[in-house]
Order: structure tokens, then C-alpha cells, then sequence
């Protein structure tokens, strides 16, 4: 009985990991019901999405090597990008995305096509099922369907023919 049930358990664990792993980016812009500006917890996501345009969701932690890689390229290259909506979505504290801002995305701040939100639970994890850090969103605003999306991609040049 004892070996049956490690049996059990293996199977539902390796269940669960297929089930992870074919989980893939949403093909429609779902609705955010509490993810916030990272500096005014009135102001949702969802409110603040465009109808039309292109809209850039990028789920990451400031501490990441890799998205610090990311908002230093996109910082780099802000004025040459596409016209876009960029939203920056973390599960951290405001002082954390600030200093993420101002070690590597100093061109960022204060942009009107560029804000920084949080995700105080597990609401964006929940829809998209990120793989990797940045996980990269890029949706039509207007139809609100996906043109396209990267995991764990840190060069903006390769995302910005997505852009367009």
C-alpha cells in the first residue's frame, strides 16, 4: 500500500508539471481586477489599458538579472521604440521597482506610454503562467488578441519587430 501511494503521488506531481509546462500565453487580453500602480492602489490596471494601439505587458522582479538587462535596453532604446503602452507588472514593493528604475531604466521615468504595477497576489501568475523572467506580452489594444509573447527574452531589438 505504502509503494502504491509514492506511485500516486509521482504520477500527480508529473501531471502537474506537464500541465505547467503546455500552459501557454493567453490568446485574448484578459481583465485584471487587482493589479494596481505601483504608487496609487486606486488606480487599476485595467482602467488604465488603451483601445487601441499596442499595449507591452511585462511581468518581472527588479532583482532578476535579466530583467534588469531588459529595462536597461528598453531605457536605452526608448526613443527609436514603436508608439506602445508599456506596463511594467511586479509582485514588489514600491521602493524596490524604484530602485530598478533608477539603477537601469532611468529614461523610463515619468513617461506617459510607461507604468509600473503591482500584482499584491498572484492575479498575473494566475492568467498568463509566465515561464521565465521578463515574460514579455504583446497585445493588439484594440481586438485585445496576442501578436506575440517571449519568455525570459532581455533584448529589446527582438521584440520590437512585434512592435510594429
Amino acid at each position: 500500500m505504502k509503494h502504491f501511494m509514492t506511485i500516486a503521488r509521482l504520477m500527480l506531481l508529473f501531471l502537474c508539471i506537464q500541465s505547467i509546462a503546455a500552459a501557454q500565453a493567453p490568446k485574448q487580453l484578459p481583465s485584471f481586477v487587482k493589479i494596481h500602480d505601483i504608487a496609487n492602489n486606486g488606480k487599476l490596471l485595467q482602467q488604465a489599458i488603451p483601445t487601441k494601439g499596442k499595449v507591452m505587458l511585462i511581468f518581472y522582479d527588479p532583482g532578476c538579472g535579466h530583467c534588469q538587462k531588459l529595462g536597461a535596453s528598453l531605457s536605452k532604446a526608448y526613443a527609436t521604440l514603436p508608439p506602445v503602452q508599456i506596463y511594467f507588472v511586479t509582485m514588489n514593493d514600491k521602493e524596490y521597482v524604484d530602485s530598478y528604475l533608477n539603477m537601469y531604466a532611468p529614461a523610463l521615468k515619468g513617461k506617459k506610454n510607461v507604468g509600473f504595477w503591482k500584482d499584491p497576489g498572484v492575479e498575473f501568475i494566475e492568467r498568463f503562467m509566465p515561464k521565465e523572467y521578463p515574460a514579455t506580452y504583446i497585445f493588439d489594444a484594440g481586438s485585445k488578441t496576442l501578436i506575440k509573447d517571449f519568455q525570459g527574452e532581455s533584448d529589446v531589438q527582438k521584440i520590437v519587430p512585434s512592435l510594429r
